[in-house]
């Protein structure tokens, strides 16, 4: 009996200690992690004895035949269990322990296992290690599956909350919950058929979620978001902060200063730079050609012509004209031809 109750145990364990090991950004408490554990696993008590009320209710109202049997599956048997794994979950909604996403998934996974570990225990002791060893590889990773969903969901679902958005908030929370209701109640209901193509049909829709319940927590694991806005990185080591340099500055422990202290300091530096070198430069360009060209010209003093390259330049006085430049005279010397 002890192994039947080891191997009854084994894959929800096993399968809990993975998830907690995939959370990276901050590990929950072991002790909460546990206590949902054992409210997943009390749950279980809980909806066996709702589930007996409605199918019996069922059963007496709905003829038999393909309608009992779905809605049986779908709202007497997977609404209920769903609906207690989420009560479960409900329970850390408000803890300070729970502040990522991620987070969602690891209690939402601790609930629907620890429901899965009490119904396993039951199923093993009745049909042996031959039932053990079927729900080890379907039933109990399915359990899994469903918590994973309903976990990322409600996660994302309480981060909308935290962020003011209540529409985008009750959506996912109703996406937490239904989704895994459709699935469950798919995969009970498809068993019950007594067919063979159902039967494949529900093992591989139960082998999909399965596998898209890996890869959601591979994915949130590397990619985990906190829930609230407020000190985003308050519960981050220092080394796993994004380095965020601050006006005027690159090193990040400096205080950011308001942008009217900026200005305030930046104003008087510009003006100690810029002034001094416009004084420097345009003065002595300005003042020699303005002193130059505006003063008036006096009789016989050419205007004074800028040149290029010079800031200084002296008057320009025409030479001495050579008469034999006012026309085409020709002096002829008196040796040759006298007076």
């Amino acid at each position: 009996m002890s192994f039947l109750l080891f191997v009854a145990l084994l894959p929800a364990i096993a399968l809990l200690v993975y998830v907690y090991h995939k959370d990276k950004a901050d590990k929950e408490p072991i002790g909460l992690v546990v206590r949902v554990f054992l409210l997943g696993a009390v749950s279980g008590i809980v909806a066996a004895l709702i589930e007996g009320v409605l199918i019996g209710l069922f059963e007496a109202v709905i003829p038999a035949g393909p309608l009992l049997i779905v809605v049986e599956y779908f709202i007497g048997v997977a609404a209920v269990e769903e609906a207690c794994k989420y009560a479960c979950l409900l329970t850390v909604r408000k803890n300070p322990a729970f502040d990522y996403v991620f987070d969602a998934i690891v209690y939402a996974v601790a609930a629907a296992l620890g429901f899965a570990a009490l119904e396993n225990v039951f199923y093993v002791f009745d049909g042996g290690l031959e039932v053990a060893v079927v729900r080890a590889i379907f039933s109990v990773p399915g359990h899994m599956a469903d918590g994973v969903v309903m976990g990322v969901f409600f996660g994302l679902a309480r981060q909308r909350e935290l962020h003011g958005n209540a529409s985008g908030a009750r959506t996912y929370y109703w996406l937490a919950f239904l989704l895994p209701v459709l699935e469950h109640g798919f995969y009970d209901a498809a068993l019950s058929f007594e067919s063979d193509f159902a039967a494949l049909g529900a093992l591989g829709v139960d082998i999909v979620f399965i596998i898209i319940a890996f890869v959601i927590v591979h994915n949130i694991s590397k990619n985990d978001s906190r829930l609230s806005p407020d000190g985003a990185q308050a519960a981050m080591p220092p080394a796993q902060q994004p380095f965020q340099p601050q006006w005027g500055s690159f090193r990040q422990d400096l205080p950011q200063q308001p942008l009217q202290q900026q200005q305030q300091w930046q104003q008087p530096m510009q003006q100690q730079w810029q002034q001094p070198m416009q004084q420097q430069w345009q003065q002595p360009m300005q003042q020699p050609v303005q002193q130059q060209w505006q003063q008036p010209v006096q009789q016989g003093q050419q205007p004074y012509v800028p040149q290029q390259g010079a800031y200084q330049q002296q008057p320009v006085v025409p030479p001495q004209q050579d008469p034999s430049q006012n026309g085409p005279t020709i002096r002829y010397s008196s040796d040759q031809h006298g007076q």
